[in-house]
């Protein structure tokens, strides 16, 4: 969210807050959608039955919680590692890191990220007066930036409603840090009517609030293939209902007059006499099994090619493929992780500065200029071991066995 940072010249007010607000609640509809398909709450659950007699089955296969998965898994599987030039130490920040489980805390902003487009991380001050990272809802959390060339974030809000165990609004809470404070504004029924109850300096040196970005667009992975998951849905559910409709087809009598309880009789005996002249048979639709396979294979090949993300059960990935081979066949995936790779790593690159700082602050560590750590993902792929191994006999007397052990 962009505005003209002049409107908070003197300073951010309720007024200020409940305008913000309004507008991002305006993408409510959209989140709720984006979770329900990532949890498996499609479309085709609401399908109304044609007739009270036609079936209705409703299936739901979720690609979107595969897109998701996959995509979260292959990042972000194997922790981000931090390595900063010899002439600095960051240990105390990696015992940060590791005390908390930082790697957790990234898995959940990746996946956020997958779902939503974007995530948000809130860096704090925990009761042991140690830097710690949270991850808010999108649906509840935006950061402002000012429009300037360099959208310099001014300040992030997280605003949520207090309810009794009933489910009833007893109040509303709303989080504001900017820079330098931690605002909490508090209102009755609504975000109109707020009013700041606290500000405390929390030490950071910037916004506590990061926001991290899918891409250019903030779309969430699957969100465009969102009809063609819905056609796929539909297609499985009414192969099914089709099915059912063949069982439970009209048998068409010829010649034959019989009555309520005789057709009971030949649905148990299955004996059925007639005259010359007399014929029964079925009325049913014909099935075409083979269009529809071929209408199932396109619909699920375009889910995968759109989104980037290979099918693993496809019978290309054979067990006897090289790591050469298998790299060649994640191009496209590999393509688009990287991209998403590069807006991840923006967003910690702000973390370790607001980490560094209060650290610093703190005399845990000396201050360390960011452009100096190195931000490493490791993709998350079975390793080859043969060729590797093969690879470094090569370089054997080459390289150093430093490089050697390096090799992956």
């Amino acid at each position: 969210m962009i505005i003209d940072k002049n409107i908070i010249a003197d300073g951010i007010t309720a007024e200020i807050l409940a305008k913000l607000i309004h507008f991002h609640r305006g993408a409510a509809e959209r989140y709720a959608r984006l979770r329900d398909y990532y949890a498996g709450r499609h479309t085709i659950l609401n399908r109304k039955r044609v007739s009270p007699d036609s079936p209705n089955t409703k299936i739901v296969l979720n690609h979107a919680r595969y897109i998701t998965d996959m995509t979260t898994s292959y990042l972000i599987g194997n922790p981000v590692t931090y390595a900063a030039s010899e002439e600095f130490d960051i240990e105390a920040l990696k015992n940060n890191y590791l005390i908390q489980d930082i790697a957790s805390v990234d898995s959940e902003i990746v996946k956020n990220v997958s779902i939503y487009g974007r995530a948000y991380e809130y860096v704090y001050a925990n009761e042991n007066s140690a830097p710690e990272s949270a991850v808010l809802p999108p649906d509840r959390t935006f950061v402002v930036y000012g429009d300037d060339c360099r959208h310099t974030p001014l300040f992030g809000v997280y605003y949520f409603e207090r309810r009794d165990l009933d489910g009833t609004v007893t109040g509303t809470e709303c989080i504001v840090c900017d820079a330098y404070d931690i605002y909490t504004f508090t209102g009755q029924h609504n975000f109109d009517n707020m009013e700041c109850t606290a500000q405390t300096p929390h030490y950071f040196g910037s916004v506590p609030l990061i926001e991290y970005c899918n891409n250019g667009e903030k779309q969430g992975d699957f969100e465009q293939l969102i009809p063609a998951i819905d056609a796929y849905n539909t297609l499985m559910s009414d192969r099914v209902n089709d099915k059912e409709q063949f069982v439970d087809a009209f048998l068409f009598l010829v010649n034959l007059d019989i009555d309520g309880d005789q057709a009971k009789k030949l649905r148990e005996e299955k004996i059925l006499m007639g005259y010359e002249g007399a014929s029964a048979q079925y009325l049913s639709k014909i099935m075409q099994e083979s269009d529809i396979e071929v209408l199932r294979n396109n619909l699920k090949d375009d889910i995968h090619r759109f989104s980037l993300v290979p099918d693993l059960t496809d019978e290309s990935f054979g067990n006897n493929l090289s790591g050469v081979a298998i790299k060649y066949k994640l191009l496209g995936f590999e393509q688009s992780v990287k991209n998403k790779e590069r807006q991840i790593a923006k967003g910690l690159k702000s973390r370790l500065g607001l980490y560094i700082n209060f650290l610093s602050l703190k005399g845990a560590m000396a201050l360390v200029p960011i452009h100096r750590i190195d931000v490493v993902f490791t993709r998350n792929l079975p390793a080859n071991e043969l060729e590797i191994s093969q690879m470094a006999m090569n370089l054997v007397d080459i390289v150093s066995n430093e490089t050697l052990l390096e090799q992956e």
